[in-house]
Order: structure tokens, then sequence, then C-alpha cells
């Protein structure tokens, strides 16, 4: 079995945390697994719905300028809650989180609904982007919990697979929403979306709400990561992939619209976009497991992100066929990083280290909260096109950390142990 966290501090500390490993608990359940599936898949289906087109709603209020600075305050909230996210799991329990975090949402999306577009509605979808981060890592955790380490990258390539089998169709669709009803239109998607999920987890999940008692501080659960070199490096190629994410989902809309491209030709060129998510994700497990290892994936995944976005700038052409095969070439490349990052971490810890979990998402709203800043200081200094470099730059950082990287043992070296 592989080592789980371990505690840098007192000898007492070490000697539990030791005892805690011998007694690993793994609750490996199926139906829980497929339950959670399900709300990942409509939960990324409706999210789909505003992640590909809320740059444009917060560009039309504030001006593209100032589009980074709403992601900005939105995700340093997200990774101030995060940091003290295992608190409240401790207090609350997982299930709890989840409930409560749909409901919130709920009522944002319902207020969003009935008020124009104003500062006021830019200001509630700022929340909205905030509690939606905290409903992922409650998903999470509850993953975590009935997951077992040899099954890892099994039930994560699957899961990813339906969850983003739910955003493939939903660009597409939410550009034809914004045609015919404005963005009120998406708003309402959103909320009865949230609706469904919500009474759906609050039956599936009414039992599954254990709480922990270990509470520790952010300060320490930073110590305990850096004291994991691994922990610290696949965290670092998380952050890569969650920058390239927090600057392509922003600015890819922007700079197609500014390059010519209609609503219609974007949803095309995004559904094109996204379906490495849908056809790979598993595959690539596959392949991982049975022969190559995830450490050489990460390597040819982020080679592929580094050329094919570093070729964008260069493209000059209207071309849908073009564009659409580059766009298509980014994502094979994230693909093999998401599925693959999540596989590499959860062999390191299990549902006892919510703080560990937590902590290790906070690598989306640091990617975003850098994404904001880096973009804001080129945008003022350069042209759009400069945002892209900035991908190859933190790429080639992730490529450094790759090396780096201990290469991990499949499933069934795992399972022979």
């Amino acid at each position: 079995m592989y080592t789980k966290i371990k505690n840098p501090f007192s000898s007492k500390e070490k000697e539990c945390v030791i005892l805690k490993e011998k007694m690993h608990r793994e609750n490996f359940n199926p139906k829980k697994i497929f339950y959670l599936s399900l709300v990942s898949f409509v939960l990324g289906f409706v999210d789909a719905f505003w992640i590909y087109t809320i740059s444009t709603y917060f560009s039309r209020i504030s001006g593209t300028d100032n589009v980074s600075i709403f992601y900005l305050i939105a995700f340093s909230l997200v990774l101030f809650f995060l940091f003290y996210i295992q608190p409240l799991v401790s207090r609350i329990g997982r299930s709890r989180l989840l409930y409560f975090s749909l409901g919130i949402a709920i009522f944002l999306l319902t207020v969003l609904t009935h008020i124009p577009s104003s500062w006021l509605s830019l200001s509630l979808f700022v929340l909205f982007i905030v509690v939606n981060n905290i409903i992922w890592v409650a998903l999470d955790i509850l993953i975590e919990g009935f997951s077992s380490d040899k099954m890892a990258g099994r039930i994560r390539g699957l899961h990813l697979t339906i969850m983003n089998s739910g955003v493939l169709v939903a660009p597409f669709l939410a550009t034809k929403v914004i045609d015919l009803f404005d963005f009120e239109g998406i708003f309402f998607v959103f909320g009865i979306g949230y609706m469904v999920i919500f009474l759906f987890s609050l039956i599936a999940f009414r039992n599954d709400n254990p709480t922990f008692h270990e509470h520790l501080k952010p300060w320490e659960t930073l110590q305990k990561m850096m004291h994991q070199k691994n922990i610290l490096f696949i965290y670092l190629i998380s952050f890569a992939l969650d920058f390239f994410y927090a600057v392509m989902i922003v600015y890819t809309s922007i700079y197609l619209l500014n390059f010519g491209f209609s609503w219609n030709e974007i949803g095309i060129l995004f559904t094109v976009m996204l379906i490495p998510f849908v056809i790979f994700h598993f595959p690539l497990w596959i392949i991982a497991y049975k022969s190559l290892g995830e450490k050489e994936f990460f390597i040819f995944s982020i080679m592929i992100i580094i050329f094919s976005v570093g070729s964008i700038p260069f493209i000059h052409t209207h071309s849908l066929l073009v564009w659409g095969s580059v766009l298509f070439l980014t994502r094979i490349g994230a693909a093999g990083i998401e599925v693959l990052r999540d596989a590499y971490f959860y062999k390191q810890v299990d549902g006892d280290h919510p703080d560990i979990i937590a902590f290790f998402r906070t690598s989306r709203p640091m990617g975003n909260i850098l994404g904001a800043i880096v973009a804001s200081i080129l945008l003022a200094l350069f042209s759009l096109k400069s945002v892209f470099f900035s991908i190859v730059f933190v790429m080639v950082i992730a490529l450094v950390a790759t090396i780096l990287l201990e290469d991990t043992k499949g499933e069934s070296e795992i399972s022979s142990v």
C-alpha cells in the first residue's frame, strides 16, 4: 500500500498517523460512486452553460480589460474558504456541506434570473462561483470516501468521462439559449439543474454524513504537503492545468469573437473542443495502467498543450477546421493531465484527509488568481495574444515538475502488495 500523508510534527502525532495508516479504512461502494457520477453528469452539464460563456457577461458589464478582476476576486474568496473547509466538514459532515452549498447556489441563481444585468448581478455571480467550487470539493470528498486505492484510476477515469459527457453538449446549447433569452435564460437553466441535483443528493446521500475529528490549521496542512514531494509536484502539475483552464476559458471566447466568429460558430468549436474529455479519459487511464504509467502520460500531455496553445497566436485564418483542430488538441493534452492527476493524487491520500483534499483543490483558485493577475498585466502591456504565451510558460514549469515526479505502480501492482 502506498505511504499516506505523514504528519511532520511531534512523535505522538506521527504515531497516530502511522496507526491510522495501518487501520486505513476504505469503504468501496459502487452504488454510491454511481450516484455521485449521476450528480456530476448533471452538474457538469449545467456548469458548462456558464463556464464557457460567462466571461462575455462580465465583459458586457465591465469591459474586456476588467474581466480578470472579477475572476481574481471570486477565486481569492474560493481560496480563503477552501483553507477553512476542513473544520466545516468536521462539524457538519460531508453530505451536509453538499446540501448547504447547493441551497445557497439555488438561492443566488433564483435572484439572478429575476434581475437585469448590472453590477449587482455581477457581484452575485462572483458569489456563485465561490459556492460552485465548494460543491465540487464536497463531491470530491464524497467520492474519495467511497473509493479504494487499487480502484483509484478506474473510478476517477469513469467518473470524469461521465461528467464530461454532460459537459460536451452544453456549450452549443448555451449559445442558443443566449441568442434567444440572453443570460437570464442561462441562469434559469442553472436554477432548474441545481434543484434537481439538490433533491437527488438529499435522497442518495442522506445517511452518508461522517464527521472528522482531526482539526488542522491551514499552515499545518501546507507543512504536511511540503514534506511529501510527490504531493507537492502533483500539486504544481494540477496548478498548471488549472492556470490553462483559467486563461483559456475566459479568453478563448473573447478572442474568437474579436476574430470575427459568431456565437453559433463558437458553439460548434467548443463542442468539438470538448470531445477529448469524453472519448479519451478512460482509454488514457487504461493505457497508462497497462503499459506506460502516469508519469509518461503527464509528459506527453503537457507537450501537446505547449505545442497547440503556442500555435494559437500565429493562426490567421477564419477556418472552423483549423481552429477546431487546434482547440481539439489543447483538450487532448488537458484530458490526459486531468484524469491522471486525480488518480495519482488519490493514491497518496484517503477520505480521512479532507484537509489535504481541500488543499489540493486550491490549485484551481490559485490557477485562476494567478491567471487573472498575469492576464491583467499582459493585457495592459500587450495584445490579447500574449495571454496564450503565459500558458506555455507555466506548462514548461509543469514539465520540469513532472520529470521530478516519482512514478506510481499500476492497479495490478497495488493489488499484489
